[in-house]
């Protein structure tokens, strides 16, 4: 494409506020994705779970959104990965190992992985 080419659209979002929160490479479908949600609530699910979806899909529901878990802060793709580090908006971090992260479906809501101090909220995480 040229400079000024506006590219395609990658996914159709449904309301104004909606928002991506995260990207990754499948390879293959043995892997897992790891959604980590605003209040300190992560779980992985299998990829077998996702359909694929062309160009301009709307999205698969990944997780319940509910005022206890928050909206979904990031998502990561892992296979042999063996731990995550979150880091909160007030500079709390903590490091755990994905093999304590539970295993469930895509609408379900996840467990608590990180004690968060009132007002804060998982910022970011990294896995490695």
């Amino acid at each position: 494409m040229g400079l000024t080419a506006a590219g395609v659209r990658a996914i159709k979002l449904k309301m104004k506020e909606d928002e991506g929160a995260g990207f990754d490479i499948i390879k293959g479908d043995d892997g897992m994705l790891l959604v980590v949600m605003a209040n300190g609530f992560a779980k992985q699910t299998s990829l077998k779970e996702y359909k694929v979806q062309s160009r301009g899909g709307s999205g698969i529901k990944t997780a319940e959104v509910t005022p206890k878990t928050g909206a979904v802060v990031s998502a990561h793709v892992v296979s042999d990965q063996k731990e995550i580090f979150a880091l909160s908006a007030k500079g709390q971090m903590i490091r755990t190992e994905l093999s304590t992260v539970r295993t469930t479906g895509r609408s379900a809501q996840g467990v608590h992985i990180m004690n968060l101090k009132s007002g804060d909220r998982v910022a970011g995480t990294v896995v490695i």
